[in-house]
């Protein structure tokens, strides 16, 4: 950790889903540049096993908490951001990275309560957090927002029609808060990862079929490793702190695509 020299010395931050997959390596990068952090998640403990990651971040010697919260329920939501922001003695970056792949399959199958909570843990959860954050932010004339989405924000998908939708809100959502709230010099900016190796996309890993369709969607060959497909979560997190660095100061309204090239083609 470096407290007084890194990208992110002396920020606040709080990272929604950052028990686990992205929303993990983003808090553990954002503590490794300076940034004291609170992990928004219904557990502490990691969904693919290990160290709950506030833990890992005070034996380095960081500073770091973890609040238990279902994102879904938007009255706890905003009331743990709140409580949050106030453990850490204020707030400069919010990141929002707890999401759900599901429902998957035929749309003429899913239900509309399946839909439904797709909406209230991956648009409405975004929503709230950010609403709150933005308060702060607001009154202080200055703050970060990082909503992760996903390259599927821009692609029709089969079987992923609910992903999708919600995936698509979350990008617009930040584009449309990047404007209303500049003048207060606030920026909102998006990361659209594409397949990430987390245990959410263990299906991918576990399926011949879909690693085999991966590999021709996706032109970015790595010479030492030719059957990668995925993106690690530190690749998605290393953008996340460049967006919530001053590097990133007139940027705003951006979406970042890391996918290998899959949405080039």
């Amino acid at each position: 950790m470096s407290p007084t020299t890194g990208r992110l010395a002396g920020k606040k931050a709080i990272v929604t889903g950052g028990s686990s997959g992205i929303g993990r390596a983003i808090a553990l990068r954002y503590a490794e540049e300076g940034a004291n952090v609170a992990i928004l998640s219904r557990s502490p403990l990691p969904r693919e096993g290990g160290t709950p990651t506030h833990e890992l971040i005070t034996a380095a010697g960081g500073v770091a908490t973890h609040i238990p919260v279902d994102v879904a329920d938007a009255t706890a939501l905003e009331s743990a951001v709140e409580a949050a922001t106030e453990q850490l003695g204020g707030l400069d970056i919010i990141a929002t990275s707890a999401g759900t792949s599901g429902p998957l399959g035929d749309s003429r199958e899913v239900s509309a309560e399946e839909v439904l909570q797709s909406l209230q843990v991956n648009m409405l959860g975004t929503f709230v957090a950010v609403r709150t954050a933005l308060r702060t932010f607001a009154a202080q004339k200055s703050g970060r927002a990082v909503l992760v989405s996903s390259n599927f924000d821009r692609v029709g998908v089969n079987g992923f029609a609910a992903y999708c939708m919600a995936k698509a809100g979350i990008t617009n959502l930040a584009k449309a808060l990047a404007v209303e709230y500049g003048a207060y010099g606030v920026t909102v900016n998006v990361l659209s990862p594409g397949s990430t190796n987390t245990d959410m996309s263990s299906a991918v890993r576990a399926n011949p079929g879909l690693q085999a369709a991966f590999r021709a969607a996706t032109p970015l060959v790595f010479p030492d490793d030719e059957t990668r497909i995925q993106a690690e979560p530190v690749d998605i997190a290393h953008a996340a702190v460049f967006l919530a660095s001053d590097e990133a100061r007139f940027m705003t309204g951006a979406d970042i695509v890391i996918d290998g090239g899959w949405t080039a083609i």
